[in-house]
């Protein structure tokens, strides 16, 4: 791929194409195609061959900072994440280590859970690929602090971190710029524990699972499908047809018509009404010319979609109904693909991301607090119950199913099941 280079101000170098498109018309002009768009090359590169401070992510260094922004211009791409990190925090965490209980109620000064910052350090583990836990230790206990993974370059031989507020601003060397050792080292009681998704030829940074998607497009697609159609109910242009009437007609006259008819075709409600145009015949004498407009784009745009959403759900290895994607005919009122599709990322996804993130974190904290923490444990619950499964008529008398539905009781239906007065319709048990 191409690399995008950048001016002395961080500005990316137009190409010599967007250049020629720029140009003032003379003659003739070539196009070409522009990306306008590219995607920044993903290279682990030392800062700088002398100093070797950190190791940048991206060639850009920026490459963090890309992933966060296709995280909010994808709907389907976000949601997918959201509940990877929803599921895999679990609904608490617990342990019979009683030291433990009171602590993991509030981890930091700022009142924060165990089971929060652990969903957040999740939520970073599966949009980057890396997370990182700063550890702050004070005279009789620790902290813990999730810290963004955009803020966050590997330093030399992985054994530091710097976390940098703004990292197309300031220069490691900033006074805003922190270095802390990596765990199980510390420096003035700090230590950055940091968690990576592994990647063949990536020794320091980890990449996240969807990156197949990112590099195809598809992420980007998802986000200009929408903005087009937002645009195209918005600012339609689109009459159903144009009706061109010969006459005499000013600059001025002309002008105001274009002006009229912008604010009658475009906006909620104006899609499909007729444009008239007036025009000088030129003595050609009076006529009119009508013509037809079709809009057909939407058929192929719909299928566009929805080969883009499921590119970006088999790039997560995540299953569309727990991202409210359901499958035609296969939703029924028990949600049976719903806890078929959460048992499946349970065992693969889901169970991937404990071993990797939640049991270094369990053992690390162990270690920092000086206890045993292998009690800790995360406490799943299915998002759709087992209620439905059950026939309410076979376990609730008649009585007790009239008193459901606000009915009085009688009693010649105590202990009287519905089954036991099915075949019998005589009249007189009716409920």
């Amino acid at each position: 791929m191409a690399e995008r280079k950048r001016d002395s101000n961080g500005r990316f170098v137009a190409s010599s194409t967007s250049k020629t498109i720029r140009q003032q018309a003379t003659g003739k002009v070539k196009f070409d195609i522009v990306n306008l768009a590219p995607m920044p090359n993903i290279l682990e590169r030392q800062h700088n061959i002398t100093s070797k401070e950190f190791y940048k992510f991206g060639d850009d260094n920026l490459f963090p900072q890309y992933l966060a922004e296709l995280k909010r211009k994808s709907s389907t791409h976000r949601a997918i994440l959201s509940q990877k990190a929803t599921y895999t925090a679990g609904s608490k965490i617990t342990t019979v280590n009683a030291k433990l209980n009171d602590y993991l109620k509030e981890v930091n000064p700022s009142g924060q859970s165990l089971r929060n910052l652990f969903r957040l350090v999740v939520d970073d583990f599966y949009t980057f690929g890396n997370s990182y836990i700063e550890f702050v230790e004070y005279e009789g206990g620790c902290n813990m602090y999730h810290i963004d993974s955009t803020m966050v370059r590997v330093g030399r031989n992985m054994d530091s971190v710097y976390i940098n507020p703004d990292w197309s601003h300031y220069d490691v060397k900033d006074k805003e710029v922190r270095k802390i050792p990596m765990f199980p080292n510390f420096k003035n009681g700090r230590s950055v524990l940091m968690f990576k998704d592994y990647e063949s030829g990536f020794q320091r940074y980890g990449i996240p699972d969807y990156i197949a998607a990112a590099e195809s497009g598809s992420i980007e697609i998802d986000y200009l499908i929408q903005k087009y159609n937002r645009s195209k109910f918005e600012n339609g242009f689109m009459p159903s047809a144009i009706v061109e009437i010969d006459g005499s007609m000013s600059d001025d006259e002309a002008e105001e018509l274009i002006s009229l008819a912008q604010d009658k075709l475009t906006g909620e409600g104006n899609n499909g009404k007729i444009l008239f145009l007036v025009k000088d015949g030129g003595g050609s004498g009076g006529g009119a010319n009508v013509q037809v407009l079709k809009d057909d784009k939407d058929g192929s745009f719909m299928e566009y979609q929805e080969l883009t959403r499921n590119n970006i759900v088999t790039a997560h290895r995540w299953q569309p109904a727990l991202s409210g994607i359901v499958s035609s005919g296969k939703m029924n009122n028990t949600g049976s693909e719903i806890r078929i599709s959460y048992d499946l990322v349970m065992r693969t996804v889901i169970q991937d991301t404990i071993e990797q993130v939640f049991k270094p974190m369990r053992d690390a904290l162990g270690k920092v607090l000086k206890t045993d923490a292998s009690s800790l444990e995360v406490q799943f619950e299915s998002p759709i119950g087992f209620a439905a499964d059950i026939d309410i008529t076979k376990i609730a008398d008649v009585n007790e199913l009239r008193a459901l539905i606000g009915l009085e009781e009688r009693p010649d239906l105590e202990d009287i099941y519905l089954e036991d007065l099915k075949g019998k319709d005589n009249g007189e048990n009716r409920l």
